[in-house]
């Protein structure tokens, strides 16, 4: 159903709009780090994505395909440290809440009411 897909993208990029505000706020802009020894590339805060896996559903997430490193760090683990309030390796932890716990926190909540209201507004009875 075509408003069934409309409802889902429109909802996806509202959730990964909000995943790249936790990553902004919980990460970027943790009071406990600045980063004094390199340049921030903004790869990571760039990295929040969505994909439609078929009309009905879709899946936010971290795409690190385009983050590159020159330290040799990977990608997948500058993820894994940031889920852990880790700025790059465990010699840089901060007491900050982790970007992905505040995100799935805001998703639990937020999630089904977002998608019960978009569905709504393009015209199926949900209750």
């Amino acid at each position: 159903n075509k408003r069934v897909e409309k409802a889902i993208k429109i909802v996806a990029e509202e959730v990964c709009k909000k995943l790249h505000e936790c990553i902004n706020e919980q990460y970027y802009n943790d009071p406990g780090f600045y980063p004094n020894v390199y340049q921030r590339t903004e790869a990571f805060l760039n990295s929040a994505a969505y994909e439609m896996l078929g009309g009905n559903s879709a899946r936010v997430g971290i795409d690190t395909s385009s983050m590159h490193y020159k330290n040799g760090f990977s990608a997948r683990q500058v993820v894994d440290w940031a889920k852990e309030s880790m700025h790059g390796s465990p010699l840089y932890q901060t007491d900050t809440e982790d970007f992905w716990s505040v995100f799935i926190e805001w998703a639990d909540d937020n999630v089904p009411l977002l998608l019960r209201s978009e569905l709504k507004k393009q015209g199926l009875n949900v209750k």
